[in-house]
């Protein structure tokens, strides 16, 4: 049973869009989700890494249980190098399981009457208390928020672009829209491969070469998960992006085929034995503008980062879950006590609610994406000191990089309205804001990568002094 009273129009079956409907479903808020696709979940090949501070948000609405019946946990990771070089490293603060599971979240959704597919919407109109969405076919869907849940070429996002501009110049700058719009460096060949001898199930490796990166994961029956993401030669600038074809695809993986990815297994192993594949640029983003007036964003359509640090679907999860602990709170009041319940009819409310939602994510994904950014450039051995640090100092620091990565999944969202699972909870203190990864280690590691710059630059461009 769900409040009829308040509305929610997400648009798109994304992880983002799913998720959010899972969590206004037991919040009991009422919502329908908008698809342009005739499928939830096409098979295309591409995979998601679920960390910690994911699961545990599954875990709240009883869904992990249905990921873990899919999916090998990796326990072990082997980072290879271009000069033969290798180790290997257990994380165990880390749960990183990689799987397509939009088809879990849609099997699992109770009322399946609320994801209507083949309805592209086209336009956006704000009508004071509510918000209508138009969509192709000519259907009509009012509400009181309307959430962008539509990936990277968010229509949503467009049309909350237009509407500023026409109704508040200004608010949403030209810079935001261009130059400091999302920029694409680096492309990825992503896809699925049948078993291959001496790749083990809940294994990854990590080979990292000069301009490009292949990561596999391996999972149950040794089914292989990869990417292979490599540095273009051109940057581009949204709305400017490339597109591949299958040819184009081929040529990259004949280029770096022969390169070692772990002991005798070659990069074109992985490609020989492809069940299917697809190649697509890697655009990188935090947008500025979460939202306006009754429309807002969340997952892809707002922040975008490469598949590297595993954090994008994760961030995503967390966006709904803020989201719709702050609607559940806002239409039927705290679940904890205060039963004070907020009219969102008025643009004042709805706008408080929203630059809460906005304030609160803001600040962790800005840093969780120039760490997912940092860690792509040291795996592509962007520079003398990405190839410095990934080379002389990774291997030999520890627990540290785990320490930095488990951090990053701490001091996430929950949902506020739902008991946070026991086996979930132990632990997460450890990596909290309260307390301090000792980085002295990296600091000293910078230092002297500093020093042998400075050092190398006066032998090749010696002072004139």
């Amino acid at each position: 049973m769900t409040d009829s009273n308040f509305r929610v129009i997400i648009v798109g079956s994304s992880v983002a869009g799913l998720t959010l409907a899972h969590c206004l479903q037991q919040a009991n808020i009422s919502h329908v989700v908008l698809e342009q696709g005739d499928d939830v979940a096409p098979q295309v090949g591409a995979s998601i890494g679920i960390l910690q501070n994911g699961a545990r948000i599954l875990d709240q609405l009883d869904l992990y249980k249905h990921v873990g019946e899919l999916v090998e946990p990796v326990e072990m990771a082997h980072i290879v190098y271009p000069d033969g070089f290798s180790f290997s490293s257990r994380y165990p603060q880390i749960l990183e399981q990689r799987l397509k599971f939009l088809e879990i979240l849609y099997r699992t959704y109770p009322d399946k009457s609320n994801i209507l597919l083949n309805k592209k919407v086209v336009e956006v109109r704000l009508l004071g208390k509510e918000a209508c969405v138009v969509t192709e076919d000519g259907s009509t869907y009012t509400g009181k928020l309307v959430v962008g849940a539509d990936g990277v070429h968010s229509c949503i996002r467009s049309e909350m672009w237009r509407l500023a501009d026409m109704n508040r110049p200004g608010l949403i700058t030209q810079r935001e829209k261009t130059s400091s719009c999302m920029k694409t460096e680096y492309a990825c060949i992503f896809g699925i491969s049948s078993p291959i001898d001496g790749l083990k199930p809940g294994e990854q490796v990590d080979a990292l070469y000069d301009g490009f990166t292949v990561i596999t994961i391996h999972g149950k029956g040794g089914r292989i998960f990869w990417f292979m993401i490599k540095k273009m030669k051109k940057k581009f600038t949204y709305p400017d992006r490339p597109r591949f074809s299958p040819e184009v695809a081929e040529r990259v993986v004949a280029s770096i085929g022969q390169n070692r990815l772990w002991g005798n297994i070659k990069v074109k192993d992985i490609w020989d034995r492809k069940e299917v594949a697809s190649m697509t640029p890697l655009e990188e983003n935090v947008f500025s503008t979460w939202y306006y007036n009754r429309m807002v964003l969340v997952g892809d359509s707002v922040h975008k980062m490469t598949p590297n640090f595993g954090q994008g679907a994760n961030c995503a999860i967390e966006d709904a879950a803020l989201l719709a602990s702050l609607l559940q709170r806002a239409v039927h009041g705290d679940v904890h006590g205060d039963r004070t319940q907020h009219d969102l009819s008025g643009l004042e409310e709805i706008d408080s609610l929203l630059r809460l939602y906005q304030q609160k994510r803001y600040s962790r994904v800005k840093s969780i994406y120039r760490q997912s950014r940092a860690v792509a450039r040291l795996h592509s051995r962007n520079g003398l000191v990405n190839i410095l640090i990934g080379r002389y100092y990774a291997p030999y620091a520890g627990d540290l990089p785990a320490n930095i990565t488990s951090k990053a999944v701490a001091d996430a969202e929950v949902l506020r309205y739902i008991p946070v699972c026991q086996r979930t909870g132990p632990g997460w203190s450890e990596y909290g804001s309260s307390q301090r990864t000792n980085l002295l280690p990296l600091w000293v590691m910078s230092i002297i990568v500093a020093i042998i710059v400075l050092w190398l630059r006066e032998l090749v461009f010696p002072s004139i002094l």
